[in-house]
């Protein structure tokens, strides 16, 4: 079953407030309502653009990078903190489609892109990132994984670091006590953020929800 999260006529609202976006990111959008591709959507692709500059994030990462959208706000935000982006994507189409807007948008310089699985890659990356963008929650989540995603993203934060995890709320699936393994595996991943030693955390109904959570 699917539920509504937010009155739809307030997101049209919201988005209707946004600045116009450029050829890049507009190009996405209408591709994306061509073609089902996934995005964040500018309100939320504002909110990581104001959460970077607002904390003077120099360090990201973001794991799930799709279709390079929300990597262009956080990169626009780096670009004047002087910081740098690093991505994970596990799809190769992904990966060509991502580096190619990015290229477009003439941001190639303020980003690494790292093909592979999440799971191996993590575990190799340095452990000192301002802020962590997870983005993999709809595609990774079972019972294993789920916590899995979390841990790493703990473990790479630096003290005071920001984690801000999409899908959290999964099309309000998470409502549902039968629910499947995928969305169980994000009901977990919920609990034990919020119940996390290591964060402070909360969970708003931003578009499909959006969890956030600093490291103490």
């Amino acid at each position: 079953m699917r539920y509504d999260i937010t009155n739809i006529e307030i997101e049209d609202y919201l988005i209707d407030l946004m600045p116009p976006r450029d050829a890049v990111l507009a190009g996405l959008e209408a591709r994306a309502l061509q073609t089902g591709l996934s995005l964040v959507g500018p309100v939320q692709g504002q909110f990581l653009y104001v959460q970077v500059l607002a904390m003077g994030a120099k360090k990201a990462l973001e794991v799930g990078i799709t279709t390079g959208y929300a990597a262009l706000y956080l990169m626009r935000a780096l670009k004047q903190t002087g910081g740098h982006l690093t991505a994970i994507e596990r799809h190769a189409n992904r990966v060509e489609l991502a580096s190619q807007v990015i290229g477009q948008a003439g941001m190639s310089e303020y980003i690494t892109i790292h093909h592979g699985e999440w799971t191996e890659l993590m575990p190799t990356l340095e452990k000192d990132y301002d802020l962590i963008f997870l983005d993999i929650l709809r595609s990774a989540a079972n019972a294993e994984q789920a916590p899995l995603a979390l841990e790493l993203c703990v473990d790479l934060l630096r003290p005071g670091g920001v984690l801000i995890a999409d899908n959290v709320l999964c099309s309000a699936q998470v409502l549902e006590e039968d629910a499947p393994p995928l969305v169980r595996g994000i009901q977990q991943f919920n609990r034990e953020l919020i119940n996390h030693p290591q964060l402070e955390s909360v969970i708003i109904p931003l578009r499909d929800g959006v969890a956030i959570c600093r490291k103490k």
